[in-house]
């Protein structure tokens, strides 16, 4: 009897505790983007360039800016920076301001609210293109790969970087963005009819191992667990 309450007991437990996993709603994190550099200058017109007026002034640029801290739950899509282009000065001859491999740097912070724990990423990427007052050719190319993955507590982040809108041109003014989706998954346990066989088996074994009652208990030939049978 006292074996049979005990066995009850844990499974009853136990089940409870599954239900109580399986009610719980999307993983809450924190995040937050940071950039190098903030602003990115178009490339030099070359050593033959001569300014105008006899004065050098920095060409087009483009300014990269992380976004603000956010929280969000479960799955999302998020703004990693926005971005604007500047032009500082009239580009000589008309030509347009090019970037032919401007590099650029992305970071995020990850904390998982659970646990508290916190973790970085890094995006390395290139602007190419190239853009005047009023018209935008802009591109973007990430060298170290679009997708990372880190774990934090019990949950395992993936941040794909899967979208990039150029900014307006300069006349405009409208900015442009990069996007990422963040997954966040459990990391994988046990099924919970594995668990509860392993937890009951397991009572049956230390019951029998203290030197519990086993009456009403027999072992079936080639079986290690005993099972109970009723007349």
């Amino acid at each position: 009897m006292r074996l049979r309450r005990a066995t009850f007991l844990v499974a009853l437990l136990f089940v409870a505790s599954l239900g109580r996993r399986g009610e719980a709603g999307p993983i809450p994190w924190n995040y937050q983007w940071d950039t190098r550099p903030i602003v990115l200058d178009a490339d030099p017109y070359g050593p033959h360039h001569t300014p105008i007026g006899g004065i050098t002034l920095t060409p087009g640029a483009i300014a990269i800016t992380g976004g603000s801290p956010g929280v969000a739950r479960g799955n999302a899509n998020i703004v990693a920076v926005q971005l604007t282009a500047f032009a500082f000065a009239p580009p000589p001859h008309g030509q347009p301001y090019q970037f032919a491999h401007a590099p650029y740097r992305l970071w995020v912070t990850l904390t998982d609210v659970e646990s508290r724990k916190s973790g970085r990423l890094g995006f390395d990427g290139v602007f190419v293109g190239s853009f005047t007052d009023r018209n935008m050719d802009l591109h973007t190319y990430f060298t170290s790969g679009a997708q990372q993955t880190m774990i934090l507590g019990h949950d395992r982040y993936t941040v794909t970087l899967n979208s990039f809108t150029p900014p307006a041109p300069p006349s405009d003014g409208a900015a442009g963005d990069i996007a990422a989706f963040v997954s966040v998954q459990p990391l994988t346990a046990p099924e919970p009819s594995t668990l509860l066989l392993a937890a009951v088996a397991s009572t049956f074994a230390l019951a029998v191992r203290l030197g519990g009652t086993t009456n009403g208990l027999r072992k079936l030939p080639g079986c290690r667990i005993p099972i109970v049978f009723r007349s």
